[in-house]
């Protein structure tokens, strides 16, 4: 073997954004934006990573590597594997993507799985896709310490769609339908994920505190929303607001689930389920800003039928569902400041070698 690829597809939560992290479900679509990495193995204990797209190089010996930053992926993913690649290990990599950064498509866990599936095949260990999805997780979340749960790396590896419990041994379900008419509205602002979901996690912990105090019976799984909205009407805290959102999202994606399941032709209830999860986070989460509303309300004013922030919110972008209007719904985006692409579902995570 002296040459390995790897192509992994960004994702969209279809729903369930904030959930994953809460051990609830979720249900994601891979897009046709893909992260290519192609590296040829030199055997001279040096690793060199051309990031095309960001015009920037690391080169590295093959030791174990210090952890910095939370943005350390690289090293992070390196570390999980350097014991298990010999001693005269050295690459040549280069990484090129089509996958907009900092957007809500999952653009740094998508990363971290193409570097793992790279260091796992390099090493020999030749892991499932279930493992890989894991080991990603572990190189991103755990090892640099942040919020995140599990959902990015799963979608991004297993592709197409997906209903994914976020919890135990992560079980899947791939959903067999096919979408079209999805636009993804760029708002052009970025958003700062990680600190966002630190706060975030903290609030939705607050409430479930409170509403444990309550009622020692509290649970995430399958607590009824009305008696938590009960309680944030008599005490307005920001947890319970943040605990409110997350239960209403719980439900959106078992509906979603049950019509992607039975029924995945119903365009208008698959939008009405994508404008109550946008209304959820607009409402309870406070996430959505002034600027990407407008850009919906022009969206759905050209056809689009249901629209959706996607990611950890305060800027990056929304999914747009526009089936048979996308070139109208795309132009007013574009017309009124936004950045708007047609995406398409796509396929896994993919390895090759020579």
């Amino acid at each position: 073997m002296k040459e390995i690829y790897i192509s992994i597809p960004g994702r969209v939560c279809l729903f369930g954004e904030d959930v994953d992290y809460m051990g609830l479900e979720v249900i994601t679509l891979a897009i046709d934006n893909r992260i290519n990495v192609s590296g040829k193995i030199t055997n001279d204990n040096t690793i060199r990573i051309n990031l095309t797209d960001l015009e920037k190089e690391i080169e590295f010996e093959n030791k174990n590597q210090s952890i910095k930053s939370k943005k350390d992926y690289v090293f992070s993913a390196f570390n999980m594997y350097q014991k298990c690649l010999p001693k005269s290990f050295g690459a040549k990599i280069e990484v090129k993507s089509s996958l907009s950064m900092g957007k809500g498509l999952s653009s740094s866990s998508a990363f971290c799985a193409a570097l793992v599936a790279f260091f796992d095949k390099a090493a020999g260990v030749n892991s499932s896709d279930k493992e890989l999805a894991k080991q990603a997780y572990f190189a991103e979340v755990i090892n640099l310490d942040q919020a995140g749960g599990m959902m990015d790396h799963f979608a991004s590896v297993l592709g197409d769609i997906i209903y994914l419990e976020c919890r135990g041994q992560y079980n899947f379900e791939r959903l067999n339908v096919k979408l079209d008419g999805l636009i993804i509205g760029d708002t052009l602002k970025q958003k700062e994920t990680i600190q966002t979901l630190m706060v975030r996690k903290k609030e939705i912990n607050e409430g479930i505190n409170w509403m444990k105090k309550i009622d020692q019976n509290f649970n995430l799984l399958n607590y009824p929303i009305g008696i938590v909205k009960e309680e944030y009407q008599e005490k307005e805290s920001v947890g319970l607001r943040r605990l409110l959102g997350i239960i209403g999202i719980r439900d959106v994606v078992r509906a979603g689930y049950d019509l992607l399941k039975n029924n995945g032709g119903n365009k208008n209830r698959f939008a009405e389920l994508l404008n109550q999860h946008h209304h959820i986070q607009q409402e309870y989460l406070e996430n959505v800003t002034t600027r990407m509303q407008e850009l919906i309300l022009y969206a759905n004013d050209a056809g689009a039928l249901g629209c959706k922030l996607m990611g950890s919110g305060n800027g990056g972008s929304f999914l747009a569902y526009a089936p048979n209007s996308e070139e109208e719904v795309m132009k007013i985006i574009n017309e009124h400041g936004g950045a708007a692409y047609l995406v398409q579902q796509d396929r896994g995570l993919e390895i090759s070698t020579k």
